[in-house]
């Protein structure tokens, strides 16, 4: 069995479909989306277009939740956001749920099992991130146990191994891939290409892929700029500093 993991699209539709057709060369049986779907200044309407015809099993991510729950306190990009987003998509937005699991072997969460707004392998620590201890990690399990356990919101992919042999992983984000200035080697781990994991489940468990994927990252972040976004701009060229 094989099974593609993406999160954090942000409105980035080059990423996304160059993730989308990297999975189907893969022959992946299914593909897991753990949200953040359309915030950014980006393009958030062809992102809704793709997204409608892909059969995937989705949850909702923090600013999924702010477009259709706080739509007056919204970022001025995720304002450009709300307004291109069709009834049909809110609606969308609207019915997916916080957490899901896959065949009783993925666990999915956006951030943390329990918010969507703590971050699970990586820590905010001044204006950086560090990595997040074991026992971090342990204290934000959800109820019952899984093999695997996938979040995002980080933006920065990651796997951990818990002592039990459970393994934790963040995929990276399709639309905005971001390393952790803090943890010695994570720059080589993550540039501006799109990013995204693929699980393969073998004689000897489940193995992770956490796949780097070249797209058109330069006319994303002119796109970005025409927006007037130049921080975006910068993130999209070169990969996000966190």
């Amino acid at each position: 069995m094989r099974v593609a993991v993406i999160s954090d699209i942000h409105g980035n539709a080059l990423a996304l479909e160059a993730v989308l057709t990297d999975i189907r060369a893969s022959g992946a049986d299914a593909i897991l989306n753990l949200g953040d779907h359309f915030a950014g200044p980006l393009d958030p309407g062809a992102t809704a277009e793709i997204l409608a015809g892909v059969d995937m099993i989705a949850i909702r991510g923090n600013t999924d939740r702010y477009l259709v729950e706080t739509p007056d306190d919204l970022l001025e990009e995720d304002e450009e956001a709300a307004r291109a987003m069709t009834p049909q998509t809110l609606d969308w937005l609207r019915a997916l749920p916080a957490t899901a699991t896959f065949e009783d072997q993925v666990f999915m969460s956006h951030g943390a099992p329990a918010s969507d707004e703590i971050y699970w392998l990586d820590r905010p620590k001044g204006n950086v991130f560090r990595t997040s201890t074991i026992e971090e990690i342990e204290t934000e399990l959800p109820a019952g146990k899984f093999p695997l356990y996938c979040c995002g919101h980080t933006h920065v992919a990651r796997v951990v191994t818990l002592p039990d042999g459970a393994i934790v992983f963040n995929p990276g984000s399709v639309g905005r891939p971001s390393f952790n200035i803090s943890e010695p080697g994570s720059a080589a781990r993550a540039g501006p290409e799109a990013a995204y994991a693929l699980l393969t489940l073998g004689g000897s468990g489940w193995s992770i892929d956490l796949r780097q994927i070249p797209y058109d990252n330069k006319a994303a972040a002119a796109l970005a700029r025409a927006n007037g976004n130049a921080a975006w701009e910068d993130d999209l060229l070169f990969g996000r500093r966190r």
